[in-house]
């Protein structure tokens, strides 16, 4: 399975090709299905958002995802398991009020206080191919980037102009766009 490029824009692919989800690979037609109910709004609305973990390695995503509630009770992060974390987790919210929270929690040995050299660039490439990835299956390109994270980028900057929508973050030329 690979991603395609998005369709009648100019978001380069996100070169994943082999997606676990909740620590199952997916298929292209159950991933669309997925992906794009995070950003449907009723959806968003009826289950309070979700959460998500995240860890790219070569040209494979590994993604877990859960509603905010399950059965009245609330979700947390650190109730999400990877099967494989990598130097470079991040972890986010897509919230009922359409924006996209994209935080991160760097391995100790690679941040303290900012980026060990390499590290950034590493950050940066996973955050645009995930957001790449998003939109490649239908997740909708016009989501907020949340305050926060932006703020985020800017202390550490990640991004010389700080995008405001998911598609201003695929659309930024990742580091590794080249290889």
């Amino acid at each position: 399975m690979t991603t395609q490029n998005c369709k009648n824009n100019n978001i380069p692919s996100s070169g994943l090709s082999r997606i676990i989800l909740n620590n199952t690979e997916k298929s292209p037609k159950e991933l669309k299905s997925i992906i794009f109910s995070l950003s449907d709004h009723k959806i968003l609305i009826l289950k309070s958002g979700f959460i998500f973990n995240a860890s790219i390695l070569d040209d494979s995503l590994y993604i877990s995802i859960l509603p905010y509630f399950i059965e009245g009770e609330r979700t947390y992060h650190y109730d999400i398991h990877l099967p494989l974390q990598g130097k470079c987790l991040l972890y986010g919210f897509v919230n009922a009020n359409k924006t996209l929270d994209l935080l991160f929690k760097p391995a100790s040995e690679t941040y303290n206080g900012c980026f060990l050299p390499g590290i950034a660039d590493i950050f940066c490439d996973n955050y645009i191919r995930l957001t790449r990835f998003l939109i490649e299956n239908g997740f909708r390109r016009n989501f907020k980037i949340d305050l926060g994270t932006q703020s985020l980028f800017e202390e550490t900057k990640l991004f010389a102009n700080i995008p405001k929508t998911v598609e201003a973050l695929a659309l930024q030329v990742a580091p590794f766009d080249n290889r």
